[in-house]
């Protein structure tokens, strides 16, 4: 398994990641979106492999104010440019995209999202040839799509090879869901985030980078994401300190890989 670090598109943070020996970034969709040229070219060539990117959208998809034609024109923006980078996949949490308004029912807003979708998302990822992994986030985030039984089910219902599921392991803590469901997603399972999901109450923060003598163990996770066939994870977490947070969680999951 490869594993790598959310970076934005800063690339001094990705040539950091890459003296530590990761093996690959995972961007950030709307900065690719409107990168310049010259930006792009920076990406492209700082020497290590940038095979994702997540916030995947700011526009919404969910209720009145969806724009189809302003989506549109992200979306192939966003899906050239990440084509340019040699991208591998795009992640879909995107909370205020999708949240559903108030006065929608859970059954409408989900449906407006598979709309979303296979009606506009799909016809881009098949000409890029760039599958997106929708990211299940905690209720706290979003009220939509929470856990990993809900994005197989709007994958499903979507019913595309490029629509996927992404496994974070933050929002399945929260949420007590069982890792072992991962294996039995196998054909759904196209990626991962992993982090400290429990770090201690003083840090006020609601995960961190891992550590060598962390609470949380991330053999059992990793093991799951193996038996359903993940072969990349990437570390999304709040930051204490950037260049000690990587250090410390490299040696956390290098012999995870």
């Amino acid at each position: 398994m490869k594993i790598g670090v959310c970076c934005g598109t800063d690339v001094e943070k990705i040539k950091y990641i890459k003296s530590l020996g990761y093996d690959y970034a995972e961007s950030h969709c709307q900065e690719i979106a409107s990168a310049a040229p010259d930006k792009l070219e920076e990406l492209k060539n700082v020497g290590l492999p940038i095979l994702a990117a997540n916030c995947f959208i700011a526009l919404r998809v969910v209720g009145k104010e969806k724009d189809e034609e302003a989506i549109k024109e992200y979306l192939e923006r966003l899906f050239s440019k990440a084509s340019c980078l040699g991208l591998k996949y795009l992640v879909f949490g995107s909370s205020a995209a999708r949240r559903i308004p108030e006065g929608m029912s859970l059954e409408q807003g989900r449906a407006e999202i598979v709309d979303f979708l296979k009606n506009l998302v799909v016809p881009v990822a098949q000409k890029y040839n760039l599958p997106v992994a929708i990211e299940p986030l905690r209720p706290e985030e979003c009220n939509a799509i929470n856990t990993v039984d809900d994005g197989v089910e709007i994958a499903e219902k979507v019913g595309s090879p490029l629509i996927k599921v992404l496994a974070d392991v933050a929002h399945m803590f929260v949420q007590n869901e069982d890792l072992k469901k991962l294996a039995g997603y196998k054909e759904f399972m196209l990626h991962a985030h992993t982090s400290n999901p429990d770090p201690a109450p003083e840090l006020g923060k609601k995960r961190i980078y891992p550590a060598v003598n962390d609470k949380f163990s991330q053999v059992e996770f990793f093991t799951q994401l193996k038996a359903a066939g993940v072969e990349t994870c990437s570390i999304e977490a709040d930051v204490i300190d950037f260049e000690t947070d990587a250090k410390n969680a490299f040696e956390v999951l290098k012999n995870l890989r």
